[in-house]
């Protein structure tokens, strides 16, 4: 894992995002970016991926591991340049009422969003297409909308993902400029396979170009899976002047 910083600032990122990279410590990653010139963007709460969790901020008996969670990212990021923090849900517990779950979701990023606020952190929410993650708490870019706009905290940011948002409500270029004030990070991945650009339906070139008109000048990740070995998989990066060092 290590090496892949090398690996992607040579073949022209500039950016990276890592799931969990709590098992090294937070100052061997920052020399990793530092010798790398990477910019870390984002990062997620900690919890139990290889066990099956997919987070456990929307779980109400995990509200004390939530919070500790949160801690520990927070901690980490300070030390790696400041990612963003993407905060899951988790699955609906067989037996919870949805409306319960919702609740405990809400009142967790209410106590979230101060603590990262602090240390001037955003907090990312995405919500999950149910073709990949049939019981997450929350699918639609509206739900994600709702729970950002029904808390008074400006450090609350949507993360358009391209694949998800395809996957789920189809249209992408009407839902991202009805979304648009709210995203704080946007990533792309075609459809069905979720590969790279030019691999499936999505028309990479008329969404970045709506991007561009509507002013978007923060990061994009490539949430992808690569439909062959990855550095064979990047030649597509060229025809929007990405993936090469100036």
């Amino acid at each position: 894992m290590l090496d892949r910083y090398e690996a992607a600032s040579k073949a022209g990122f500039r950016g990276v995002e890592v799931a969990f990279p709590y098992e090294y410590p937070a100052a061997e990653i920052a020399g990793r970016l530092r010798d790398n010139d990477l910019t870390l963007v984002q990062i997620l709460s900690p919890f139990d991926w290889d066990g099956g969790e997919r987070g456990i901020a929307a779980i109400p008996d995990r509200i004390a591991d939530f919070r500790r969670s949160i801690e520990t990212a927070v901690a980490y990021a300070v030390q790696v340049g400041k990612p963003m923090i993407h905060v899951m849900t988790g699955n609906v517990p067989a037996g919870l009422e949805w409306g319960r779950c919702w609740e405990t979701f809400l009142a967790n990023l209410d106590w979230a969003a101060p603590r990262l606020a602090r240390e001037s952190l955003t907090l990312i929410l995405e919500p999950c297409c149910r073709a990949r993650f049939p019981d997450y708490l929350y699918s639609r870019l509206d739900q994600g909308v709702a729970a950002i706009r029904s808390l008074p905290h400006e450090n609350i940011k949507l993360c358009y993902d391209t694949f998800h948002v395809r996957m789920e409500e189809g249209e992408l270029l009407a839902q991202l400029e009805s979304v648009y004030p709210d995203i704080g990070h946007i990533q792309i991945g075609n459809v069905p396979g979720r590969h790279e650009p030019g691999t499936g339906e999505i028309h990479f070139t008329e969404f970045f170009e709506r991007l561009e008109a509507l002013g978007w000048s923060g990061w994009i990740g490539c949430e992808y899976t690569p439909s062959g070995h990855t550095l064979d998989t990047l030649s597509w990066g060229s025809k929007y002047g990405v993936l090469g060092r100036a």
